[in-house]
């Protein structure tokens, strides 16, 4: 067992916690964090994005989704920790745990209360408030203890919190003035009876105010909150982030204390309405609203708005994605060429692909942690590198390598299988399966009652009937110079609330994980755009060609190779007019008809 967590065990038993809650994400819902809101890493050793853990004084559990079971068997291996593979057969929710957990202990202890702990500050209200009415009613005798961050107790060496400073997002590539996209987000308030709007997820209030920063790695963010009422725009940042203070353009903004949020909630006018979304907001901070005030809890007008990109924010996303295309394509002729020649390995590859990138005009930042991974490594859906993992690239096999950027007028993420070598045929043949789902996807057209669903069932067909599938979602939504992974657009196995519409910049990224083995993914970008008879269809944003050598026409259709070579043609129109000599002729080599 960790010795962190036999500690924070001691800690429990102190303040009588019978279990200890420690969620992956910060005081926003954030996907990526910043470093001092690691502490599911410090207490596991856990690294992946998406995780929960439970501490007991008869155990510790982990429950990840399939994107990370791999990676988790390997973290967790010798910590005493058990891993709880979520959605998989007999595994009980967190929830169903806790509450069999409790009838247990309660079993044993009638008289007693059932205490489970966390921080509330890191913990989505929406989780929170899902305890409350599992646990409603005097006899369960269950309370929660939200006040207490037992983990900053124990991590002595613990990072602080340092604000970056906020910097001012030219609108030529936002497209939509502030003052704009707040009369439209007031109108939207007051269509929906909500006198307050609470704005806690971080990417909205970047969005609404055309600013960004870098408080945490890989999305241009900065820690903020946005109470908005039709006469007043308080944000809420912490002290040092404006450096010499907002933009002129934004002087009708009352600028605040990034802690005072919790008062001024708390004050609100208990006799008006509160739109707040209990996804991004935090427990504590719904518990500071007034008991008896109207609250409704949904995505944010702001959240449903930027999911729509305007004219411009495409414009400059499409050029974000020819620069992109040219580096991607850069790194894949070099890979090819070196790894026969010099002792590669999945980190040098990772270096060499941000060092090229980095090259182009207005690149700033990754978008997400580079994902190199060779032969069996790859089949780890979200593997990233460590000294301990980087494995050797061979002149054999595939490269799974799945990147993307921050640029000043758009954001990126693309995924490549790329054969370093010679190929079996089972992975020629894998190969092909995953084109042809991906390609299917952007055959798709969404007719009048479809929903994202009917687009992922596509997007799993071809490979079904060859009894493949993957355990992660077709397709995200992705953020102008925001997120990578924006929500609350997704396309999944289940119908989604947000219906899919034009404008909106979403992933299509089918893939096969065989363990032990290797693993494939093929993956673009695409904008959905409306037809002349009303159907939705897409557009491919992403521009870099498919690895030629690993794909078996005779598995595919006419119109699948059609797809491809029309696809291939114009990768090869746009950017071999972009690149030196010899990556422009292996540009039209690889993009020959099939």
């Amino acid at each position: 067992m960790k010795h962190e967590i036999a500690e924070l065990r001691k800690l429990m038993a102190d303040e009588g916690m019978d279990v200890y809650y420690i969620p992956s994400g910060d005081f926003h819902g954030s996907e990526y964090v910043n470093d001092y809101f690691k502490a599911l890493e410090f207490i596991s050793g856990f690294t992946g994005e998406a995780g929960e853990m439970l501490v007991a004084g008869d155990g510790a559990w982990l429950w990840t989704d399939g994107r990370f079971f791999l990676q988790a068997e390997q973290q967790l291996a010798g910590t005493g920790i058990e891993l709880m593979r979520m959605a998989e057969p007999e595994v009980p929710t967190i929830k169903e745990f806790l509450g069999e957990h409790a009838k247990q202990l309660k079993a044993a202890n009638p008289e007693r209360d059932y205490v489970i702990g966390f921080d509330g500050r890191v913990v989505p209200a929406a989780f929170g408030l899902s305890l409350e009415e599992l646990f409603a009613g005097e006899e369960q005798r269950v309370r929660l203890r939200t006040d207490e961050d037992l983990v900053d107790k124990i991590w002595k060496t613990r990072p602080e919190i340092k604000p970056s400073e906020i910097w001012d997002f030219p609108i030529e590539s936002a497209g939509m003035s502030s003052e704009d996209k707040i009369a439209a987000v007031r109108a939207e308030m007051k269509s929906n009876g909500a006198d307050y709007l609470l704005i806690t997820d971080l990417m909205e209030s970047a969005w609404l105010f055309n600013l960004r920063a870098s408080d945490i790695m890989y999305t241009p963010v900065f820690f903020s909150f946005t109470l908005l009422t039709q006469d007043s725009v308080r944000l809420y940042v912490m002290d040092g982030a404006l450096g010499n203070g907002l933009p002129e353009r934004l002087s009708f903004v009352e600028v605040r204390d990034y802690n005072d949020i919790y008062k001024d909630v708390s004050e609100m006018d208990a006799a008006r309405a509160v739109w707040y979304d209990s996804n991004s907001c935090n427990y504590e901070l719904y518990c500071c609203m007034p008991p008896e005030m109207k609250k409704h809890d949904a995505s944010t007008p702001v959240a449903l708005m930027k999911i729509i990109k305007n004219d411009t924010e495409i414009a400059s996303t499409k050029n974000a994605h020819i620069k992109d295309g040219v580096s991607v394509t850069k790194l894949i002729k070099w890979l090819k060429d070196n790894v026969s020649k010099e002792q590669l390995t999945e980190i040098v590859v990772a270096h060499k692909l941000e060092e090229i990138c980095r090259g182009q005009e207005g690149c700033f930042d990754l978008s997400f942690e580079t994902i190199p991974g060779y032969g069996p490594n790859g089949a780890i859906i979200h593997y990233a590198p460590t000294a301990e993992t980087n494995a050797d690239i061979r002149p054999e096999g595939f490269l799974l390598l799945d990147s993307g950027r921050q640029y000043m007028d758009g954001t990126t993420d693309v995924t490549r299988t790329i054969a370093v070598g010679p190929l079996t045929q089972e992975m020629i043949d894998d190969y092909t399966y995953v084109l042809k789902a991906h390609v299917d996807v952007h055959l798709f057209k969404l007719g009048p009652g479809m929903n994202g669903k009917d687009i992922d069932a596509a997007g799993r067909k071809a490979l079904k009937e060859q009894g493949l599938d993957f355990k992660h979602g077709l397709s995200h939504g992705v953020g102008h110079v925001l997120g990578v992974h924006e929500g609350p657009n997704a396309i999944r196995r289940e119908p989604s609330d947000v219906e899919i519409k034009a404008g909106m910049i979403m992933s299509n990224e089918p893939g096969v994980y065989m363990e032990g083995k290797f693993g494939i993914r093929t993956e673009n970008l695409m904008l959905f755009t409306e037809d002349e008879e009303g159907n939705l269809v897409n557009e491919p944003l992403t521009c870099v060609p498919y690895e030629r050598k690993a794909i078996n026409t005779s598995l595919m259709t006419e119109e699948e190779i059609a797809w491809v070579d029309a696809y291939h043609e114009w990768v090869r129109d746009t950017l071999v007019p972009l690149l030196d000599e010899e990556t422009a002729e292996f540009v039209k080599e690889e993009t020959r008809p099939l």
